[in-house]
């Protein structure tokens, strides 16, 4: 039995939720992609997977994660586990940075351009990624990834379709989400 542990990475010490315009919205993009974690919102307990191939996101949350929870860095870091970009468009409005997301990710989904990675393009990414760790599990028969919220739910996708069985399914922060195939 091959098994994929997913990982979605600890709560970012910049995760706040003040309202924000659209420019400070930017701002609060930058600050998550680059924030430590936040030390008030660790696992309250860590399961054990130190037989497992440790695997991160090369984003700066995921690797500290996984330095956190494995009690040292990832063996590997695969470039396209990397999040799907959190969109920003100029819209006249000062919103929650959380209604921000939801807002500027749907207008994303429906394919609305910006200065980043379109829809289409990290679903393209994603999948890639999910077609790696695919590999490294007939490599290494249980593996642990430390990724992000929207690519670990196109990653679960993409496995499922490949004959992968969802066991277990937490998308939060510290989530964990279990995968195997015989």
């Amino acid at each position: 039995m091959k098994e994929i542990i997913l990982i979605r990475h600890g709560k970012p010490l910049s995760a706040h939720n003040n309202k924000l315009s659209a420019g400070e919205f930017t701002n609060w993009v930058r600050q998550y992609n680059q924030s430590p974690l936040d030390n008030a919102y660790y696992p309250d307990e860590k399961r054990h997977f130190s037989t497992h191939h440790v695997i991160a996101s090369p984003l700066k949350r995921a690797q500290l994660s996984a330095n956190y929870y494995m009690g040292k860095p990832a063996v590997d870091v695969i470039p396209e586990l990397k999040e799907m970009d959190i969109p920003y468009y100029r819209l006249p409005l000062r919103l929650k940075a959380w209604h921000w997301v939801l807002l500027n990710r749907l207008m994303w989904f429906c394919g609305k351009a910006g200065r980043f990675e379109s829809f289409v393009e990290a679903k393209k990414r994603v999948c890639k990624a999910a077609n790696e760790l695919e590999k490294k599990a007939e490599k290494h028969s249980h593996i642990v990834v430390f990724g992000h919220g929207m690519s670990n739910r196109y990653i679960r996708v993409f496995l499922a379709k490949k004959g992968w069985e969802i066991t277990e399914k937490n998308n939060g922060y510290w989530g964990v989400t279990r995968l195997i195939k015989n």
